[in-house]
């Protein structure tokens, strides 16, 4: 099952910096009990990770942090909790902050749950922006196994999206744009053994890939040699 969160646009995020209190705010420990008033977005959905037939909430909280420099102006937040009869709460089980963990900015969070491999458990596809500039894209990912709901374990980081076209910071000569997507069929022919991606370049040194040229990435991590340990 793939789960898409909904995503959050840059013009929404300065909006809400400019209506930030001018002291930090510490947030919680608990993206669910993030303040109304500091949330951007909050998505929560159900995916069963471990295929025990017990679904778990997947959390995916962006919010405002209350610091008045752009950079540390919001967080991402991720979350696994158990699942729980309607009107109750389950016990949260793992977390990530994204500003907090890493130091570099975050907004725009997004979360996909699915099995990449065909093994019956579900990995989670976690991606953000790190770009603090309403004209460039700087989209980061990363790709957990999920042994037990507690302890999803991370296998690949890198770039998942670059998008510089507007950005006057960048030499026109070596402006880009590229997307980095899964191929789930390609994927599940490696039987665990590597996630394959397709990477879609629209522009490249500045000028228009036209049709846009497709490129397949192996990266070779044991995706249920992890998911066993």
């Amino acid at each position: 099952m793939r789960i898409i969160v909904v995503t959050l646009g840059m013009t929404t995020l300065f909006a809400g910096l400019m209506a930030a209190p001018p002291r930090s705010t510490r947030l919680p420990d608990d993206p669910r009990d993030v303040p109304r008033e500091a949330q951007l977005a909050v998505v929560q959905v159900s995916a069963d990770l471990d295929a025990d037939g017990r679904p778990e909430a997947l959390l995916t909280v962006n919010a405002l942090t209350g610091e008045s420099d752009p950079a540390r102006g919001s967080e991402v937040m991720f979350g696994v909790a158990q699942g729980a009869p309607k009107g109750e709460r389950g016990a949260l089980l793992w977390k990530r902050y994204v500003l907090a963990e890493t130091g570099k900015p975050a907004h725009d969070g997004d979360m996909t749950a699915v099995d990449l491999d065909g093994d019956g458990r579900t990995e989670l596809i976690l991606t953000w922006d790190r770009s603090i500039s309403a004209e460039r894209v700087e989209r980061w990912g990363e790709v957990y196994v999920v042994p037990d709901p507690a302890r999803p374990q991370l296998v690949w980081e890198g770039p998942w999206e670059m998008d510089t076209r507007r950005d006057k910071s960048v030499p026109e000569a070596r402006r880009e744009w590229f997307r980095r997507d899964v191929d789930y069929r390609a994927t599940r022919g490696e039987a665990g053994q590597a996630i394959v991606f397709r990477i879609t370049r629209h522009v490249e040194g500045g000028v228009k890939v036209e049709p846009p040229r497709n490129e397949s990435e192996w990266a070779k991590v044991s995706l249920r040699a992890a998911a066993a340990r």
